[in-house]
Formats: structure tokens, sequence, C-alpha cells
């Protein structure tokens, strides 16, 4: 960022919980308002069909799925590694938001299984859709932005998805246009 004072700004803020015991990471995303504060997050979680739950961590019985709730309080941890993305007017970032939002259909369909913990290394889990939602946000290289481990951040869900639903100023600006 330039010399904006970006706290006025709104904000794309990627961000990491520890998970703990491990010295694993859990990345996801964060919209906030000015000032910082955290008004939506989208998350990649393990999804248990047989109780309808969500979890952080899950195995192979559950599906990786893209969660979209401002509600997540478990996620906010203080003092939690954080890197702003991106910032702006409210538009701008509700736009780019937007673009992650449209995706997560897509994303969920593919019916992707969890990975068991000692595959999480080579597998598709919850920081591959933290790798693939930023790429369709607009951020360069979002596997490299956290300085923790985040087994699972450099494979992405699907480039077809992400050249699908990837955030395009032109496009969103003509759109809001008509």
């Amino acid at each position: 960022m330039d010399n904006q004072n970006w706290t006025a700004l709104w904000s794309i803020q990627a961000r990491a919980f520890r998970i703990p015991y491990t010295p694993f990471s859990h990345n996801f995303w964060a919209l906030g308002a000015p000032g910082g504060v955290v008004v939506d997050q989208i998350h990649g979680l393990a999804f248990d069909p047989k109780t309808g739950t969500t979890k952080a961590i899950g195995n192979s019985s559950h599906f990786l799925r893209v969660v979209h709730d401002p509600s997540i309080v478990w996620s906010l941890q203080p003092d939690q590694p954080a890197v702003l993305c991106t910032a702006g007017s409210e538009s701008e970032m509700r736009d780019r938001w937007q673009a992650a939002l449209n995706s997560i259909f897509a994303i969920n369909a593919l019916n992707l299984r969890y990975p068991n913990l000692w595959q999480h290394l080579y597998k598709k889990n919850s920081n591959t859709i933290f790798n693939t939602l930023g790429l369709i946000i607009g951020v360069t290289k979002p596997a490299k932005l956290l300085p923790t481990l985040a087994p699972g951040i450099k494979l992405v869900v699907s480039q077809d998805i992400i050249a699908h639903y990837c955030y395009k100023p032109s496009l969103q600006k003509k759109q809001s246009s008509h």
C-alpha cells in the first residue's frame, strides 16, 4: 500500500488461525470495514455429511467446502498473523469479495473429499480453498502472503473455476454502470 491511511478504507485481509498443538495454520479471508473491523469471512472447512456441521480439520469421511459465514468467532485469535492484501472503496472491496462469493457453488459442487491428516501436504484441503479464493479475489501469490506453515496452500481447486470467477475490474465497472 502507499502512504494512505488504509484503516480509513475497506480492506481484504489474509488471516491465519493457528491450529493448537501443531506448527500449522488454517488460512482464511476476511473483509474489513474502516478501522480494520472484520465484517465477513470466507473459509475452506471440513463438512461432516452425517451431522451437517463444519469443522476446521476433518478426514476423508468429510467433504471440503467453502463456507461464507461472518459469524465465525473461533477463527479470530488475538495477534493472529494477518496481512492486508488490498484496500480501497467499499464498492471495489465488495466487488472483489463478491467474485469469491460467486465461486462458492461451483467449488462446492466438485464434492471434493477432505484429506486425512497425513495427506495434507499433497492433497487439497482448507488452505487450497484459501489459495483458490485469493486468486479469484485478484491477490497475487496468495500462497506466499502469510508467514505460516499451511499444508495444501500451493494447490488450487480448479484453474477453470479461477478463470471463470476471477475479479475483473473493467468488467465489474461496466456491470455496475448498467
